[in-house]
């Protein structure tokens, strides 16, 4: 047929279905509103008054005695979003419907593709009757149906159906797919927007594995809708066998409720519930968990401290976090519990195993400026007997202040900053340990108010309040050569208000006590370039002078943010190299290296530091032991410290290497080693890590640490992978935690299972041996299992 009879023909059959549309100019205008086959019809805008219709066909057959129209042959219709191919298109003008045939394929205004042999639609293409359908929507899920029936746009239901969230195999459409649900009838509620499934069967590669009188899910194109998630069973032998069956209520757009009750068989009922809500300007969590327990006894271990061996026993866990505007944020992350292992038995409210923090913050961030005030509780929950995790000796921080401030203006062409920080705390207990490690009461370890040798107080009972300050001044200038040097300086100002309930020898008592520290210093830095045949080098010799009075007060003052001392390369040129506010390094120093870098063309990038610092004069801040013999291994004890170096190599093409250590200043033994590499060799990842720590007889290590560890995973195929752990402890020439699994990742699916192994002179834990099973099907949700080895406890989630 010629162009202008394709145009004739779209004329006509516009005029000949003049009940369902009226025929202007070649157009078509609706008279009513039009429906979907698709998801999402009610969030989608109402047609245009001026709608049109496009027909294109090869030819028009007109039935005067059944009043039907026919489009023959390559027909296209085009109206209001909607495109409609087939190869046969016939218009029942008494009856108000259409008969598509032949090849059938709609695409609605949503995206969504619907294919079949035969379709029956109104001409406003709100219901239809469909044969041998499959549609395909904008969500990448899929129907398909023997037969389907849409009505009035409510509703549409696939007789003997199957859905899916996996795409077809391309090489093998006809395969199937790695998961579907196969059922007698799926109803697509387009109101409520809930899929029902009737007389259902979950299928896995085709094999049927669980069957279902009726279920149901939400909409594919609904991220919220009130209803019951996947349930989750399991066997313990604390708690017994269990089903949990959650309830999700979308109370309203910006807030929910979840409702998780639980029964177990040897512990009774269990309640879970958690409210979200969210706010213009933020949004906060609360979730409580309780049960009164049946049989508690069952928690008892010997040598333990059976936290769980009581009736009620429970937790409330809350976050929140709001914008005040666009520098400030107020917020909170708080869990409390009734004791120390509910959280482990229940599997609820907490991931952590050994302690919980607390915190509610005041945060200010802009380009240049920073704040941040915070409380912090620290709550306990491992089940060791060891005294030193008795909750008394946990501090209280209420609360702890940072502050940097840095000028716009240049001050004498440098650049002037000012670092603050308050930290109040207290304790009921003081914090005392042995040589080894170990708790120890307070009279085990002080003697006639002389700190005994082998004890070491990590913290006082009492209150602790100090504020600190430092201003700090630096610049940068451009010698002769090339040479760099940077002037500096420094001046710290610190106030202690202690009211402390243990007196210690050597030890300022309770009372107010200030000092400062005035410093000042130059750097100096010569980088050395040299290039050529596509490789560049640098070397940059660096030398540090700081000069200073002794530290005020050394060793005589509480030690509560300082305790933690890791001389290495990346500390090699720090001013004062204690990590924290309680101790002030003092005297004068030299700190003397060279960095280096080469680009050795496209085959690699190295990059290290080697150096050694140097007691110049006056007390060495390092060699002044304090309550918690802070600086006594640290290799900055001596006039001479021990050398430090540290390199690191990166190939760009998936290997890297990171290897540092330090060296001690007389021999050159080895004190401390870690080397790290990670590496992908064709479908292998893999890392590994070594750690060497030479034994510490001054506080109380008297063996090496010396163990190795690996992590590697192979992919298989494009979905498949298998993975492990491992961790080997050399110096005691065992293994310390093992772990391996497999995992298959694709569009729709992904399931994982996983064992892992911790021994019992690494854990504090009362089982080492976990197996972990996690399954998500897309649009379906999931569900996961942690259980010890030999019980089953599991959780899921949609």
């Amino acid at each position: 047929m010629s162009r202008a009879r394709r145009g004739l023909g779209v004329l006509l059959l516009a005029a000949t279905m003049g009940l369902g549309f009226a025929a202007v100019s070649g157009s078509a205008h609706a008279q009513s509103k039009p429906g979907t086959l698709g998801f999402g019809a009610d969030n989608l805008p109402r047609p245009a008054k001026d709608a049109q219709m496009v027909l294109e066909s090869d030819q028009l057959v007109y039935d005067y005695d059944k009043s039907a129209v026919s489009a023959v042959g390559k027909v296209k219709i085009y109206y209001d979003g909607y495109t409609l191919e087939a190869d046969r298109v016939t218009y029942d003008q008494k009856n108000k419907k259409m008969r598509a045939e032949g090849r059938v394929k709609i695409v609605d205004r949503t995206g969504a593709v619907i294919t079949a042999d035969t379709i029956d639609i109104t001409d406003d293409f709100a219901t239809g009757f469909v044969n041998a359908l499959r549609l395909d929507t904008p969500t990448q899920t899929h129907f398909a149906a023997e037969k389907a029936l849409r009505d009035q746009g409510k509703t549409t239901t696939f007789y003997r159906g199957v859905y899916t969230a996996c795409e077809p195999c391309r090489e093998k459409p006809e395969k199937a797919p790695i998961w579907q649900v196969k059922a007698a009838r799926i109803i697509v509620d387009h109101n409520e927007h809930i899929v029902y499934f009737k007389q259902a069967s979950l299928e896995f590669l085709g094999m049927p594995i669980a069957y279902f009188p009726a279920f149901s899910a939400p909409d594919p194109t609904i991220k919220r809708k009130s209803g019951f998630l996947f349930p989750s069973a399991g066997y313990k032998k604390t708690l017994g066998a269990f089903i949990q069956t959650p309830y999700f209520w979308a109370l309203a757009p910006n807030y929910d409720l979840t409702l998780a009750p639980a029964v177990y068989t040897n512990q009774g009922f269990l309640m879970d519930v958690e409210w979200r809500h969210r706010l213009e300007y933020g949004q906060y969590s609360l979730r409580m968990a309780g049960i009164n327990q049946l049989n508690p006894d069952d928690f008892y271990d010997e040598g333990t401290r059976n936290s769980g061996v009581k009736d009620w026993r429970g937790g409330v866990k809350t976050e929140g976090e709001f914008y005040l505007n666009r520098y400030w944020t107020v917020g909170w992350d708080a869990t409390l519990l009734s004791d120390r292992t509910f959280s482990r038995d229940y599997n609820l409210l907490s991931n952590n195993t050994d302690i919980n923090v607390s915190n509610v913050h005041l945060t200010g961030i802009s380009q240049r400026n920073y704040f941040d005030a915070r409380a912090l509780y620290f709550q306990v929950l491992t089940n060791d007997e060891d005294i030193k995790y008795d909750q008394g000796r946990q501090a209280i921080v209420h609360p702890v202040i940072d502050h940097s401030y840095l000028f716009d203006d240049s001050i004498l062409g440098g650049q002037l900053s000012i670092k603050s920080n308050l930290t109040s705390l207290s304790r009921d207990e003081t914090d005392i340990v042995n040589n080894k490690g170990d708790g120890i009461t307070v009279a085990e370890g002080v003697t006639n108010g002389v700190l005994d040798n082998n004890a070491h107080i990590l913290g006082l009972s009492g209150n602790y309040n100090r504020v600190s300050s430092q201003a700090t001044w630096e610049r940068s200038m451009i010698g002769p050569m090339g040479m760099v040097f940077k002037p500096f300086g420094y001046l710290r100002g610190d106030g202690y208000y202690l009211n402390q309930d243990q007196i210690i020898a050597g030890l300022n008592d309770d009372g107010t006590y200030f000092r400062g520290m005035p410093a000042m210093g130059l750097e100096w830095r010569w980088p050395i370039m040299a290039a050529g045949l596509s490789s560049s080098f640098l070397f940059e010799p660096v030398a540090q002078m700081i000069v200073r009075p002794n530290e005020p007060m050394a060793g005589e003052l509480p030690n509560e943010d300082a305790q933690s001392l890791v001389f290495d390369d990346s500390s090699l040129f720090d001013w004062d190299k204690f990590s924290g506010y309680d101790r002030i390094e003092g005297g004068t120093r030299a700190n003397i290296g060279f960095r280096y870098l080469a680009s050795v063309g496209q085959l690699a990038t190295i990059q290290g530091v080697v150096g050694q610092s140097y007691q110049v004069a006056g007390e060495n801040s390092f060699a002044v032991t304090d309550l918690t013999s802070t600086g006594a291994v640290s290799g900055l004890e001596d006039t001479v410290s021990d050398f430090v170096a540290g390199m690191t190599l990166d190939t760009g093409y998936g290997y890297f290497l990171t290897a540092r250590g330090r060296f001690d200043h007389d021999n050159l033994d080895v004190n401390r080693a870690e080397l790290t590499a990670t590496g992908k060799f064709g479908d292998v990842t893999a890392s590994a890590s070594y750690l060497f720590l030479r034994e510490q007889p001054a506080i109380g290590n008297d063996s090496r640490t010396d163990t190795i560890s690996g992590k590697a995973s192979w992919q298989m195929t494009e979905t498949w992978r298998v993975f492990g752990s491992v961790a080997w402890d050399i110096e005691g020439d065992q293994l310390a935690s093992s772990g391996i699994g497999i995992a298959y990742d694709d569009e729709c699916t992904t399931f994982s299972i996983a064992y892992s192994e911790i021994r019992q002179d690494y854990t504090d834990l009362q089982t080492s041996k976990q197996l972990m099973v996690r399954l998500e099907l897309r649009t379906l949700g999931g569900t996961k299992l942690k259980s010890d080895v030999g019980s089953l406890t599991s959780n899921s989630s949609y």
